[in-house]
């Protein structure tokens, strides 16, 4: 998957719309990674309570798929 291609998936979950959609203004993709990679925590922790499990589950999938295309976060650990 392009970097592109990850934005556009991206941009159609619910998960993003809630996100801080941090890369609305820079385009940044590791912006874009970090805002639903931090959507996915809270949520999973439940101080977000906006989200179905599944649609947990397919952002926490779109991460880890994801994360080579980063260029800060190669190493992050997906823990939740």
């Amino acid at each position: 998957m392009t970097k592109e291609e990850a934005k556009q998936k991206a941009h159609m979950m619910y998960a993003y719309e809630v996100s801080e959609q941090a890369d609305s203004e820079t385009n940044d993709f590791d912006a874009l990674w970090q805002s639903m990679y931090d959507v996915c925590q809270i949520a999973t922790y439940g101080i977000l309570e906006d989200l179905e499990q599944d649609e947990i589950e397919e952002a926490i999938q779109w991460l880890k798929e994801t994360q080579s295309l980063t260029k800060l976060y190669q190493d992050k650990d997906i823990y939740f």
